[in-house]
């Protein structure tokens, strides 16, 4: 549970705001009561969230090398090798059509971050 002491809320006063309520993280369970004894120093709680916001990061980073790696590597390249690097730089329609239209499957994701890591280490050669 995380806890508000704003929004309305009289000075001096903290009401719960539910789980799922937008953060990243949460306060750890020692603090979950806000009334401790003490200072609580246990480390954070990460949600779902948080830690899809890290795959993405996580994504846009392999992107960036793949695109540097080319960028880096014009006249040395096999043409069919940088043309299928090329390729992966294009998110397929099987992960995302629109910024409206996107899968519901992890699946597609997890196979196209493999093909670009493994694109990666190619180059590594």
């Amino acid at each position: 549970m995380s806890w508000t002491d704003g929004y309305s809320t009289p000075a001096g006063e903290k009401h719960p705001w539910g789980n799922g309520d937008g953060r990243f993280i949460y306060p750890p369970p020692a603090a979950a009561a806000a009334n401790s004894a003490g200072p609580v120093l246990d480390g954070p709680i990460d949600s779902i969230r948080w830690e899809h916001l890290r795959d993405g990061i996580e994504d846009y980073e392999y992107l960036a090398m793949l695109r540097r790696l080319l960028a880096a590597n014009p006249g040395r390249l096999n043409p069919e090798l940088a043309a299928e690097a090329r390729q992966l730089l294009t998110v397929p329609d099987t992960i995302s059509s629109s910024l409206t239209a996107f899968t519901l499957d992890g699946e597609p994701i997890e196979q196209h971050r493999d093909r670009v890591a493994r694109m990666i280490e190619r180059f590594a050669r």
